[in-house]
């Protein structure tokens, strides 16, 4: 992770920021990760997973299941990453090419438009 990309995700997800890699999985870990206005939890701590697994181009894993604005609570997989228990909703199409900032935001978007 460049120096700029790591000065932006600690300005968006805090300090504690690191890169970790487990098995194959290139793993960002966010300290807090601020959910869009009317979710719930309204932050968590979270994983990005800057490479493919499972079917999806990338995948944003928060501590706790998140219930949207609506009340809806998306389905999601359960991994454990880094010795914790992990949930990320089933969201599609966003390729890890992107910068990790902008990956993690198209996420977090992807809650805020369902909600």
């Amino acid at each position: 992770m460049s120096g700029p990309e790591l000065r932006i995700l600690k300005d968006l997800f805090g300090e504690g920021i690191e890169e970790r890699v487990q098995g194959n999985l290139r793993l960002i870990i966010l300290p807090v990760v601020p959910l869009p206005q009317g979710c719930t939890p309204a932050k968590a701590f979270g994983i990005y997973v800057a490479t493919p697994t499972a079917g999806y181009e990338s995948r944003l894993f928060l501590d706790s299941p998140v219930m949207l604005k609506s009340g809806v609570q998306p389905q999601t997989t359960t991994l454990v990453l880094l010795g914790r228990t992990m949930h990320a909703a089933s969201i599609q199409g966003i390729s890890c090419g992107l910068p990790p900032h902008q990956a993690i935001l198209a996420h977090l978007t992807r809650y805020e438009n369902a909600a």
